[in-house]
């Protein structure tokens, strides 16, 4: 397995263990991406209105369509769309650990206990943009050079 794939894998779960408020306990949020599974059927509605038990169905949504795309990204072929897809879902990723820590810290400790579980996560996809930036180029790089071997000769 390449360094990208075992960095995705480890972004993924390292997003799932993140440590949020909910009601009068503590959750991770892997259980909420799974929570927020039957609400997409309920025709529950998309709200994002800044109060923390409202938003962490959303919050959710979000992070489960971060992770699927990230997951989709470890079986697609080609490499653009894989590169694409990839950063994709980190960016909706990071999306929902604004939304988890955007609050106002004086008030609730939801937000200061969600930001400070979400520094590994946010290390760990830093490094996977990087080495998915450094894979765009390496590809980018490989198809400008000239191939010395591709002259054809005709028979006289």
């Amino acid at each position: 397995m390449n360094e990208i794939k075992k960095v995705k894998i480890f972004t993924i779960l390292i997003h799932s263990f993140i440590i949020i408020g909910a009601g009068h306990g503590i959750g991770i949020m892997g259980i909420i991406d799974f929570a927020s599974i039957p609400n997409l059927i309920d025709n529950y509605g998309f709200t994002l209105n800044r109060n923390f038990d409202d938003d962490i169905m959303s919050i959710g949504h979000l992070s489960l369509i971060g992770k699927i795309l990230l997951i989709f990204s470890l079986f697609i072929k080609i490499n653009r769309i894989k590169n694409l897809t990839a950063l994709i879902g980190i960016l909706i990723l990071w999306v929902s650990v604004y939304f988890l820590t955007s609050g106002n810290w004086n008030y609730d400790s939801l937000y200061e206990l969600a930001f400070w579980t979400s520094i590994p996560f946010l290390i760990s996809s830093i490094i996977l943009t990087y080495l998915i930036i450094k894979n765009i180029k390496q590809n980018i790089e490989r198809n400008k050079k000239p191939v010395a071997n591709n002259v054809s000769y005709e028979k006289p």
